[in-house]
This record gives C-alpha cells, sequence and structure tokens, in this order.
C-alpha cells in the first residue's frame, strides 16, 4: 500500500501570498493547513518564506531548504499585476485574436493589441508600456508577408529591449528573424497556420519559457525558486489548467465559469461546451475553445480601483445611492486601499465601497468575455452573427479571490450577473441566464493551480469538494472527497 504524497503549493498574488499544505493519495485530495500573509512586493521571497514558515510551524530563522525538506513545492505568481504581453496580429478577428487568446492562456495580461501595421504613434505607446513580451503574428503559413515584414522592420527599430515572440506566416521567419537579430527574439510555430485553424499551443509554451528564463529574474523570484527547488508558473496558466480539469475529472461540471478577482486585475475563466449548430447563426471570427481565459488588467479592488471607478461611473453611482453613500465616503476609502493595498475591509461602510466595486469589476469582465448576437438580414431572413463565447449554457459559477471567496458576499456576484448590459454596445450580449452561486471559500483555486498538470484529477476533485453553495451561512472545513471527514480549519 503506497503512502500518501504531501506537498506545499505557493502562490504570490498581487495583494496577498498564500500557502497550503496538500495530502494526495492517487485522485483523492486533502488540504491540510492553509496560511495567507501580504505580498512583500520589494522582496517577494521574504513574505513567501513568512507564510511558509508560519504554514509549516517554523522559527524565523529557519531556511527555506530545511523547512520544506523533501516536500516538493509548487509555486506560481502573479505579483505587480502579472505578465504583461502586447499582442499584435493582421486582421482582428483572426490572427490577432488568436495572439491575445495564446497571450491569455499562457496566463500573460493583455495590455495592448494592435492590429494590421503599427504605425509610429503605436510604436511610441508600446515603448511607453514596456511589456514583459511583444507576441508578433500575422498571416497564414505560405501567405503575404509584406505587412508582418512591415511590423518586425518597426519593432527593430524601436527602443524596446524585452522579449519578442514570433508566431507568424512561416514564410517570414527567417526575414523576420534577420530584421530582429539585435532583439531577444524567440520563434513558435503559427498560431494559424491555414484560415481559421487554431494552433496556440507552441506560443503559449514559448511564452512560458520566456517567462522562466527572463521574467522570473526580473521580478526577484530566482532566489526563491532555487531556495524551494522549484520553477514558479504564472498563477492564471494553473487555475486555467484547473479549470481544463475540472470536467475532464468532475463530469458533472461541463459548463462553469470562475471569477477571480483581485487587487490589481479581474480573471474570467469559463468552461463550455459549444451549443446546437443553427443555421441562422453565423460565427465571425476564430473558433471559441472550450476553456477560455480573458483577463482585464484596469478592474480590480485595491491597484485598480480607480479605474474601476472611472470605466462603471453610472453602476457605482447608482449603488452609492441605495446604499445611502456619496462620493465623499468613496473618495476617502479610495485614499485608504491606495496607500495600503492589503487593506482588508472590516464594518462599514467599507464592506460595501468593497462590494459595489467588486460588482463593477465582475460586470464589466463579464460583458468583455460574454459573446453578443447582432441581428442581420439576407436575401433568406433574418439572421445572427455571433461574436465571442456563447454562455447561456453555463450552469454554475464560482467567485474566487479574497472577496468573492466570503460566501457572504455572493450576493455581489449575483447582482453582476443579474442584469448585464454595456451602454454603448448592441446586440444580445450571450451571458449565463439561470447559474447557480459557488464561492471558493478557501481561496484554494490559485494553489490547486499549481497542481492541476501532474495531478489533474485530484486537484480537480478537491476544487469541487471545497466549495461553498452562495447560500450557505455558515459552512464549516472542507470536507475529504474520499473519506467524508473534515479537513484542518480553514482560515
Amino acid at each position: 500500500m503506497r503512502n500518501p504524497t504531501r506537498l506545499i503549493s505557493i502562490d504570490i498574488g498581487s495583494t496577498h501570498t498564500k500557502s497550503a499544505l496538500f495530502e494526495l493519495d492517487g485522485a483523492n485530495g486533502r488540504l491540510l493547513a492553509r496560511h495567507a500573509h501580504p505580498t512583500t512586493q520589494e522582496d517577494l521571497g521574504r513574505g513567501a518564506g513568512d507564510t511558509l514558515r508560519a504554514l509549516l510551524g517554523g522559527r524565523k530563522d529557519d531556511s527555506l531548504e530545511r523547512l520544506r525538506a523533501d516536500t516538493p513545492v509548487r509555486l506560481s505568481s502573479s505579483a505587480k499585476g502579472g505578465l504583461s504581453i502586447v499582442a499584435i496580429g493582421l486582421v482582428p478577428e483572426l490572427t490577432l485574436e488568436l495572439a491575445r487568446m495564446a497571450a491569455m492562456s499562457a496566463g500573460g495580461k493583455v495590455v495592448g493589441s494592435y492590429a494590421y501595421s503599427l504605425t509610429q504613434a503605436d510604436m511610441r505607446a508600446i515603448e511607453t508600456r514596456a511589456p514583459d513580451i511583444l507576441l508578433l503574428a500575422g498571416g497564414t503559413d505560405g501567405g503575404h508577408t509584406d505587412c508582418v515584414l512591415r511590423n518586425a522592420a518597426r519593432i527593430a527599430e524601436s527602443s524596446f529591449s524585452g522579449p519578442v515572440l514570433y508566431a507568424g506566416n512561416r514564410a517570414a521567419a527567417d526575414e523576420v528573424a534577420a530584421l530582429l537579430r539585435h532583439k531577444s527574439l524567440a520563434v513558435a510555430d503559427n498560431i494559424m497556420p491555414a484560415m481559421r485553424a487554431v494552433e496556440i499551443e507552441p506560443a503559449r509554451q514559448a511564452i512560458r519559457r520566456i517567462f522562466l528564463e527572463r521574467i522570473v529574474a526580473g521580478k526577484g523570484l530566482a532566489r526563491l525558486a532555487e531556495q524551494l527547488g522549484t520553477q514558479p508558473q504564472p498563477t492564471p496558466l494553473g487555475v486555467l489548467r484547473l479549470v481544463e480539469a475540472i470536467p475532464a475529472h468532475v463530469p458533472a461540471w461541463t459548463d462553469f465559469c470562475v471569477v477571480d478577482l483581485g487587487g490589481a486585475t479581474t480573471d474570467f475563466y469559463s468552461h463550455a461546451e459549444p451549443p446546437v449548430a443553427d443555421e441562422r447563426v453565423v460565427i465571425k471570427g476564430v473558433p471559441e475553445p472550450h476553456a477560455k481565459r480573458t483577463v482585464e488588467g484596469d478592474l480590480g479592488l485595491r491597484v485598480s480601483a480607480p479605474s474601476v471607478r472611472e470605466e462603471a461611473r453610472e453602476l457605482v453611482a447608482t449603488r452609492l445611492a441605495e446604499h445611502r453613500l456619496d462620493e465623499t465616503a468613496l473618495n476617502r476609502y479610495m485614499e485608504t486601499i491606495a496607500a495600503q493595498p492589503g487593506h482588508i475591509a472590516a464594518g462599514e461602510p467599507d464592506e460595501t465601497l468593497d462590494g459595489i466595486l467588486a460588482e463593477a469589476c465582475v460586470r464589466m469582465a463579464l460583458e468583455r468575455h460574454a459573446g453578443r448576437y447582432e441581428e442581420a438580414y439576407t436575401p433568406q431572413g433574418k439572421i445572427f452573427v455571433q461574436t465571442g463565447k456563447d454562455l447561456r449554457g453555463v450552469k454554475r459559477v464560482i467567485g474566487s479571490g479574497g472577496f468573492l471567496s466570503v460566501p457572504a458576499n455572493s450576493h455581489w456576484l449575483r447582482r453582476a450577473f443579474a442584469a448585464v448590459g454595456c451602454p454603448g454596445r448592441s446586440g444580445l450580449p450571450l451571458v449565463p441566464e439561470a447559474p447557480a452561486f459557488h464561492a471558493d471559500r478557501a481561496g484554494l483555486f490559485p494553489l490547486l493551480g499549481n497542481l492541476a498538470d501532474l495531478w489533474p484529477e485530484a486537484a480537480a476533485r478537491l476544487a469541487v469538494a471545497t466549495l461553498a453553495d452562495a447560500d450557505a451561512t455558515a459552512p464549516g472545513p472542507p470536507v475529504d472527497i474520499a473519506t467524508g471527514q473534515q479537513g484542518a480549519h480553514v482560515p
């Protein structure tokens, strides 16, 4: 009889660093302990070390190498806003959309996207943004190369000094390499080798390699990785793997969404089976994947709170009036969280103000993630043109991240999904129609995401087992899916 495997998972977020000790036995898993600590932005390893010592009961002077002994460690990070990527493609609905999809599925945050030929103004904007990676795509294999070569030449002439990943028309690869010979260039297979053919996995793996080789060292994680004997991954990449693992190993969970609300970003994940083909519906753009992630870098409860208020000014004003609050109260709170990004709301009006900002984040993230129907007319009659992903079949929504992990806050999540309508946008939003709501009350999704590549079944089953129904008023400790026994208390 084999012994269960114990392992440690650590996730460094923009506001908090979390750690957990798990016990895995084949397809089953059990949470033994969990701890969280404010992220130490000036030295990411210090906060991670502190939470690991607290998790394992170590002393302040215990070395991480001795403390973890022979226990394997898995590490992820989305600190400092995550992995920023600018995507460049040709046609907006085709190669540019695939470039964005590759970037986000690799755990990146798209901070800019450009179609067709780059202008000097475009390049200046990219230089100002200084993304971690510049992803250059465009054209099918053997197609025209003029546009992608012009873009490569523009990049070559620029002052951008970060990694460039080329994943476009292979017929232009040699010329692109020559143009960018003085840049840090990586080449991956074309993300769209033939019209409407989707091949983003090579680009996704290349982004992962760049993250390990260049970005980790640049963000101060190299020493921590050496002490822990592991290599980190972008947090969203692990969560997406978990989202892919859940329907594969928990058959009842095929159509669901996960909203991970952080201090700097709001990550929206969905797994949805495609709807039954309808001859009245014409799909515009590339085929949507079963598992999809989008990330909104301007939506978050702390670092990005000012842009949330600006982008959702009408909704925020309505909710303030409903709760008999005014702009003065919100301004004071914004000053508090700007000075203390790790601030945890306790009591009123802070809790309500967090809720208003959270609803705004989720509402806008949902509207951006979901597809839409537009009416069109042909000689044969009315049809619908669909852009983006159809989420109407989604049966469950999971709230994750610090705020949405609390079951008592789920009513803000419900409100965000209840009435979606983006001013200035036409068409019918393809959003979930009557989903059930759950809370990742132990905040385990980022931590289990670290296990989803090597232990997908145990991670998936434990993720579902530890969810709380949004209507639960007093959820208890997590329940072991195999034995039915409760695990250690989860703070």
